[in-house]
């Protein structure tokens, strides 16, 4: 997959110390694009991350990449997810419900009250 091809940004958020997810309005999440952005999130070269994931642009996200995400951790220190339509919420309920506390996971409205949560994860 190209970076003309993706439908997501990864990148490093150097002043925040957290690697960012950014998907694409309307994006679809399969599994192998969800493998692309584990991937990519290692190539950043920065360990096991605190990880931002805005999914309000995010149209959906399949099964098979949700259980994808909830299956590895080693590349998560804790996870922050930004949704705030009804849309967004449901795609990071489906995370709340599932990551059995195997990392830190939570739910925000709002990048800021994400980050702070995340500077405070061991």
């Amino acid at each position: 997959m190209t970076d003309d091809h993706k439908s997501y940004t990864v990148w490093w958020d150097q002043p925040n110390g957290v690697v960012r997810t950014d998907w694409l309005r309307h994006a679809v999440c399969t599994l192998p694009v969800a493998h692309q952005v584990t991937a990519d999130i290692r190539g950043l070269g920065q360990g096991r991350v605190l990880s931002l994931v805005d999914l309000r642009p995010l149209k959906s996200i399949d099964r098979e990449s949700r259980q994808y995400f909830m299956g590895d951790h080693s590349a998560y220190r804790a996870v922050a997810l930004v949704a705030d339509a009804p849309v967004s919420r449901m795609i990071a309920n489906f995370f709340l419900g599932m990551f059995s506390q195997a990392i830190p996971v939570r739910m925000f409205a709002a990048d800021d009250a994400a980050i702070d949560w995340l500077q405070q994860q061991p």
